[in-house]
């Protein structure tokens, strides 16, 4: 098991504008850095995740601890993988606290805010990919339930269940209630691993997406 409540983001103005689509509203909202700078100020990125020995069995990704894990698309792209990282990330509830606060009377700032969250989530998964696998980040592939109809939302519970629902909630605050959702809103969970050639689940998803990574292939 791993724990990471230490870490520190670096950000460049330029990107989160560029990744927010900021340049659209630039006129309207006065000091951006200043919001951004704002926005980072409310964030406290935490990470939890466990490497697991796999085995495939139809559309199974079984970890240890005998716990399954039931997709198509996991089992296609894990056949070839002995091992993946299960893993819960998360910025913290102090952001979309600001953010509530804020939409009462500067929607425009708290549309900055909470995307400046979204970007810091990203941000918080790339360290930790590192953190798996520093050889070859580039390599790893992630997926997350309820991101796409190919994986239910209800197998986040199993992601819970192989970390431990009270390790979890200990180490990096987040909780899972009972539709599934994790609080902090703005967490993450799921499983990576090495698939040689990088997957991004943008690829099968056609939703029109402002955050998406790679066009739609289908």
């Amino acid at each position: 098991m791993r724990i990471l409540d230490d870490i520190r983001l670096e950000y460049d103005v330029g990107e989160i504008i560029r990744f927010c689509h900021l340049d659209r509203i630039s006129n309207k909202i006065g000091d951006v850095e200043e919001i951004i700078e704002e926005g980072y100020s409310f964030i406290d990125p935490k990470a939890i995740y466990r490497i697991s020995k796999i085995e495939l069995k139809d559309d199974r990704l079984i970890l240890e601890k005998e716990k399954v894990l039931t997709s198509k698309l996991l089992a296609e792209k894990f056949k070839c993988t002995p091992e993946a990282a299960v893993y819960v990330i998360t910025i913290g509830p102090n952001l979309e606290k600001r953010v509530a606060e804020l939409g009462v009377h500067d929607l425009y700032r708290a549309f900055i805010i909470d995307n400046v969250g979204t970007y810091a989530l990203r941000q918080t998964f790339d360290l930790i990919k590192k953190d798996y696998k520093p050889n070859c980040p580039e390599r790893i592939s992630k997926f997350s339930p309820g991101s796409t109809t190919h994986w239910n939302i209800e197998q986040q519970k199993v992601i819970f269940d192989f970390l431990g629902i009270e390790k979890v909630r200990r180490a990096i605050g987040v909780e899972l209630n009972n539709y599934y959702v994790m609080i902090p809103r703005k967490s993450v969970s799921g499983v990576m691993g090495d698939t040689t050639t990088q997957f991004h689940e943008c690829q099968i998803c056609s939703r029109n997406c402002e955050y998406r990574k790679t066009p739609f292939t289908g």
